[in-house]
């Protein structure tokens, strides 16, 4: 005998859905404070002294970034039975009718987009056919407009947090800008991180003190 999952109210749902969300939002902040932004002197440094570490880095987070995204697009459920529940935007849908123009505004943005392809393509399965007439390649090859549609999606994903917490309490104000700031901290305290150690090893040959401090750490 098979039990029907318990429907979670909108606040339940709301709860982890949101978290997904929020680890949509902190993917796009690293690659557009890392990768899309006028790049520093630190970030060059990276670039120029570990470019397949550095490129590979932004391959997984760009990975990520697109299957997270494409997952709150997922339907309410998997299966043709319709019994496997999934957390996606169409799943909060069922739980109100409230959010309609709020899931639309999302969803027009990734319909409109070429990224549901790129995802298909590239990332749901190994196209044989794809894979024996194309150079292999670990990144996916996105265009510029596949960037600002990523970047139109994470501020309209903003947006709806905003109004999907504004009616699930109320009008209780709701604050995120934390979540960039932390970002925005830790994306300059690598790249500061990256300029000390490169003005660091080209002062070594002519310090004592600093060759010193060098294999007191355990280098040779």
């Amino acid at each position: 005998m098979t039990t029907t999952p318990l429907q979670p109210t909108a606040i339940e749902l709301w709860g982890v859905l949101k978290k997904e969300i929020t680890g949509v939002q902190m993917l796009w902040e690293v690659v557009e404070h890392v990768y899309f932004e006028p790049q520093g002197k630190g970030f060059a440094t990276l670039e120029s002294d570990v470019p397949l570490l550095s490129r590979l880095a932004q391959t997984v987070l760009m990975e990520s970034l697109l299957m997270r995204l494409s997952r709150l697009m997922d339907p309410a459920n998997s299966d043709r039975k319709g019994d496997k529940p999934n957390l996606s935007l169409k799943r909060l849908l069922e739980c109100s009718v409230s959010f309609t123009e709020d899931v639309a505004a999302v969803r027009n943005l990734w319909d409109a987009s070429n990224l549901k392809n790129l995802r298909d393509k590239y990332l749901s399965h190994n196209d044989l056919t794809r894979s024996l007439g194309e150079p292999h390649t670990l990144n996916i090859p996105l265009e510029t407009a596949d960037i600002e549609a990523l970047r139109a999606l994470v501020s309209v994903l903003r947006d709806l947090r905003r109004n999907v917490h504004r009616k699930l309490t109320t009008g209780v104000a709701y604050l995120d800008e934390g979540l960039d700031l932390q970002i925005r901290h830790d994306v300059d305290v690598l790249s500061r991180s990256l300029l000390g150690s490169q003005l660091f090893f080209e002062l070594l040959p002519d310090h004592s003190v600093l060759q010193q401090a060098w294999q007191g750490s355990g280098h040779e």
